[in-house]
C-alpha cells in the first residue's frame, strides 16, 4: 500500500508531514485553501522541494487524528484519480514489444554461444538491446530495479559473462513490464 503521509514532527498545534505524492502535484495554492477553511486550521504551509506539508491548528478545537483522517483521505483520493504515466496503453505495449525482442536476442546469443569463452559482436548486440530495453522502460531509470541488477551484475560476473549480465536484468525488467500490465488491469486501463 502506497504512503500518504508520514508525520515527522508533532506538536500540539503544530504538525509536520511528508507528503511523497506532493513530488507530482502543482496546484499548491489550492490545497493550502481547501485545508485551510476547516475549523480550527489556522495556516497550512506546503514545500515541494521536500515533499513536505506543515500545518497549525488550534489543538483545543480540533484533534490532531480527524487532521490526519482528512489529509490521508485527500491524499487517497488524488492517488486514486492519477494513474501513472507508465499505465499508458501504447508505452505499455512498446515495453512489451522491446522485452520480447531483448528475450529473443538473449536466447540467440545464449545458443550460438559453443563453448566460447568471451563475448562475440552478437552477444554485444543483445547486451545493448538491452540496455535500451531496460533504460528506456520507466520514470527514474537510473534507480530501477533492472537497472540497478544490470550494474551489479556487470562489476560482479564481468563482461566476459555479459549473456548472463543481459539475461539477469532482462528478467528484471519482465519482471517490472508484468506487474505493471496487472496494475493496468486492475486499475481497468487495458481492459476496454
Amino acid at each position: 500500500m502506497y504512503l500518504k503521509y508520514k508525520i515527522v514532527h508533532a506538536i500540539p498545534g503544530r504538525i509536520r508531514l511528508s507528503i511523497p505524492i506532493l513530488e507530482n502535484m502543482r496546484d499548491y495554492d489550492s490545497i493550502q485553501m481547501m485545508f485551510e477553511s476547516i475549523t480550527g486550521i489556522n495556516q497550512i504551509r506546503i514545500e515541494p522541494e521536500i515533499n513536505a506539508m506543515i500545518i497549525h491548528y488550534d489543538w483545543q478545537q480540533l484533534d490532531k487524528s480527524i487532521i490526519l483522517k482528512d489529509i490521508g483521505l485527500f491524499f487517497s483520493q488524488i492517488e486514486d484519480d492519477k494513474l501513472p504515466d507508465s499505465m499508458d496503453r501504447k508505452k505499455m505495449l512498446k515495453a512489451i514489444v522491446k522485452s520480447i525482442i531483448s528475450g529473443l536476442l538473449i536466447l540467440a546469443a545464449y545458443m550460438r554461444r559453443n563453448g566460447r569463452l568471451g563475448p562475440d559482436l552478437f552477444d554485444y548486440l543483445a547486451f545493448i538491446s538491452t540496455s535500451y530495453t531496460v533504460l528506456s522502460h520507466g520514470e527514474n531509470r537510473l534507480s530501477h530495479p533492472d537497472v540497478l541488477t544490470g550494474i551489479v551484475s556487470i562489476f560482479s560476473l564481468g563482461a566476459q559473462n555479459i549473456i548472463s549480465v543481459s539475461l539477469m536484468a532482462w528478467f528484471v525488467n519482465l519482471i517490472e513490464v508484468m506487474i505493471e500490465l496487472r496494475n493496468g488491469f486492475v486499475h481497468g486501463v487495458f481492459s476496454s
